[in-house]
C-alpha cells in the first residue's frame, strides 16, 4: 500500500498565513498539519508515500526530510497548480502509484489516529464519512445508494438530504478500483477537463466502482480551509 497526500494547493481562503507556506505546514499546536499525517500513517504501518506539491515546493520536501529523514518518498509537482484542481496533480503522480493500493487522502486533513486505523483495515475501496455531522454547505457530501457511494461532490444533497452524508476525503483504494478511477481522470485531462475534482471522474464511472461508506460517527476527522477551520482544530486536538 501507499500513500498519495494531495499538496498541490493555493490555500487562498488560509491567506496571509500561506503567503510563504503551504497550507500542509502551517501548525496545529505545535506539529504541522503533514507531519501529523506522516506521524499517524507510520504508526499504522504505511511506508511507501507519494506527495504532489503546487507552490512553494522546497518547503514542504525540506520539512520532510528534517521530521521523516528516512522516509520513502516521491514528489510530483504540478506547475499549472494556478490553474488546475488536483484532478490534473493526480494524472501527474500516475507512474508513481504502479500496481498497488492506495491510501488517499487531501493534505489539508487533520485526524485522530482510530480513524485512520479503521480505513487502512479495509479490504474493499472505502472512504470517511460522518453520518452524525450535518451536512456542511460548501464540503464534501457522498450519495449513498444501496449502501454504495454512487456521486460525491460539493453540491450534492441527495433526495430530500436522506441519502446523502458529510464525506471527508480520506479513501482507501483497491488497486483495481483506484486504475478504473485514474483511467477515467486520463480522459477528464486529455478533453482539457482539469480544474473540476478528481471525484467529478469518479462520478461518471461510480456504477462499476464499489466505493463504500466507512462511518467515523463524530470521531476527529476535518479539513482546514480557512482560518476558522484552523483555530477550530487546535482548539479540538487539545482536547
Amino acid at each position: 500500500m501507499k500513500a498519495l497526500i494531495l499538496n498541490s494547493g493555493v490555500a487562498r481562503r488560509l491567506k496571509p498565513l500561506t503567503d510563504h507556506l503551504p497550507k500542509c505546514l502551517l501548525e496545529v499546536n505545535g506539529k504541522s498539519i503533514l507531519q501529523r499525517q506522516i506521524e499517524l500513517l507510520l504508526s499504522i504501518g504505511v511506508k511507501k508515500y507519494i506527495i504532489t506539491t503546487g507552490p512553494l515546493q522546497d518547503k514542504i520536501i525540506n520539512h520532510v526530510k528534517e521530521k521523516f529523514p528516512e522516509l520513502d518518498v516521491v514528489y510530483t509537482n504540478n506547475p499549472k497548480f494556478e490553474s488546475t484542481n488536483y484532478i490534473y496533480s493526480m494524472w501527474l503522480a500516475r507512474n508513481e502509484i504502479d500496481d498497488d493500493d492506495i491510501l488517499l487522502l487531501h493534505g489539508d486533513l487533520v485526524f485522530e489516529k482510530s480513524v485512520i486505523q479503521k480505513i487502512v483495515k479495509q479490504k474493499l475501496s472505502a472512504v470517511i464519512v460522518d453520518r452524525a455531522a450535518s451536512l456542511p454547505e460548501k464540503d464534501f457530501k457522498g450519495q449513498i445508494q444501496n449502501g454504495k457511494v454512487r456521486k460525491i461532490g460539493i453540491d450534492v444533497f441527495g433526495k430530500d438530504g436522506k441519502d446523502a452524508v458529510f464525506l471527508l476525503p480520506l479513501y482507501f483504494w483497491t488497486k483495481k478500483d483506484f486504475s478504473l478511477w485514474m483511467n477515467e481522470i486520463g480522459k477528464f485531462v486529455e478533453k482539457g477537463d482539469t480544474s473540476c475534482y478528481a471525484e467529478n471522474a469518479f462520478n461518471d464511472i461510480s456504477e462499476t466502482i464499489n466505493l463504500f461508506p466507512l462511518d467515523i460517527m463524530n470521531e476527529f476527522c476535518m479539513e482546514i480551509d480557512t482560518l476558522e477551520d484552523l483555530k477550530l482544530a487546535k482548539q479540538i486536538q487539545k482536547k
